[in-house]
């Protein structure tokens, strides 16, 4: 029987939950049924260079590469090779982007502007997946071939500040629309009422073996003593900065302990202010991208999650997967993966109240080793998320 072909497409593999996610899922992925394609905007990331072996990687997307570049280039490149696509798209794309939109809006306006000079893919596929919301599902409803197209939601669509009615057509061509918790399902569902039937759950994928194994590294920064980690893009989605001002609360009522940020993101500026300003430099630490995160799981006291809003956050999976004791805000979906006081604590959204449950899980050792041992009982999302996505492929209409 012949192996079908699966498509998937994301615009890079950087530090973010969707991708490492993805990567997870093509670590557990049956070739012996699926040829795998991975189709990225830009041939970059962390996570890059885990794609496996049995996964043919295609080259970048003609025509995406003249949207990061200046517009110096883009006028030479057009007066050199006689190829003015790529400049009328940028000047239509400099005229659409006037006014002040979320940057989630401006890939919605951007996509109209350089669709016309990014080609088809030839060859077709049994099955298309685009990996995250946007630019991906865009791509595959109109530049691929395939009978069954997936898209996916990564995040609580309505606090992504996007347009429905721009992605409801993109939306209607989708066999599936998928989403990675109950929270941000039913939101998607509240949102396209119509497509009810086409929405559907599936969880992130996380490998507990491999997770369980580069744990083990070691890493060069000290975690002597209490220490809080946080995994997550240094943006405003995260709460870093509140979370600053719940490390000072805690600093100023004796609490020795230092809490360390991996991630990087536009925002490293404003938050390094904040910490000067709290003389916070030698406890709050913003260590930036590690492609192994684990070793630094493993050794901290306890998990942070500060979010304003997720979808469902593969960091917290990951440390459930290591047993480790886990605060989070109170976030629409943070219950999808938390029940409070039985696999982790959860805050009200303030700085104060944060503080309050990490200073609770500092002071009670044996509420903390309550909370792992509870984790330890829980099994990781496993194979049958793989199961119900082979049958999304083998199925043209639900």
């Amino acid at each position: 029987m012949r192996k079908k072909k699966v498509l998937f497409v994301i615009n890079n593999l950087s530090a973010g939950g969707a991708e490492k996610a993805l990567v997870s899922l093509l670590h557990e992925w049956d070739y012996s049924r699926y040829d795998v394609d991975l189709l990225l905007f830009s041939h970059s990331g962390l996570f890059l260079d885990q794609v496996p072996n049995t996964v043919r990687l295609l080259p970048e997307p003609y025509g995406f590469r003249f949207f990061d570049m200046p517009i110096a280039q883009v006028v030479r490149h057009a007066l050199t090779h006689f190829d003015f696509g790529p400049l009328w798209a940028r000047m239509r794309m400099k005229k659409a982007l006037r006014g002040s939109y979320p940057a989630t809006v401006r890939e919605q306006l951007t996509w109209p502007c350089i669709a016309p000079v990014i080609p088809p893919l030839d060859e077709p596929y049994d099955a298309a997946i685009a990996y995250l919301q946007k630019t991906p599902i865009y791509y595959i409803v109109e530049k691929v071939h395939a009978p069954v197209k997936i898209g996916f939601i990564h995040n609580d669509y309505q606090h992504l500040q996007l347009r429905a009615a721009f992605d409801r057509p993109y939306f209607e061509q989708l066999q599936v629309l998928a989403s990675i918790s109950e929270s941000c399902v039913h939101i998607l569902k509240e949102t396209f009422p119509d497509l009810s039937s086409h929405i559907h759950l599936k969880y992130n994928m996380i490998s507990k073996s491999m997770i369980q194994r580069l744990a083990e590294a070691p890493i060069t920064e000290e975690f002597d003593g209490h220490t809080v980690l946080s995994i997550g893009r240094l943006q405003s989605q995260k709460a870093f900065d509140q979370a600053i001002e719940s490390c000072a609360l805690l600093v100023a009522k004796g609490y020795r302990f230092r809490w360390y940020i991996i991630g990087e993101g536009p925002d490293r500026p404003l938050l390094e202010e904040k910490i000067k300003a709290y003389g916070l430099e030698q406890i709050f630490i913003l260590l930036g991208l590690r492609a192994n995160p684990y070793p630094y799981l493993q050794k901290a006291t306890l998990y942070a999650q500060p979010s304003r809003y997720e979808g469902k956050s593969i960091a917290i999976d990951e440390a459930k997967v290591l047993g480790k004791p886990i605060v989070v805000t109170h976030y629409p979906s943070a219950t999808d993966q938390i029940t409070h006081g039985v696999n982790g604590l959860i805050a009200e959204m303030s700085p104060e109240a944060v503080a309050e449950t990490i200073a609770q899980l500092l002071d009670d050792a044996a509420l903390r080793s309550q909370l792992a041992e509870n984790l330890r009982q829980e099994a990781a999302v496993g194979k049958e998320e793989l199961t119900k996505l082979y049958h999304w492929i083998e199925t043209t209409t639900l």
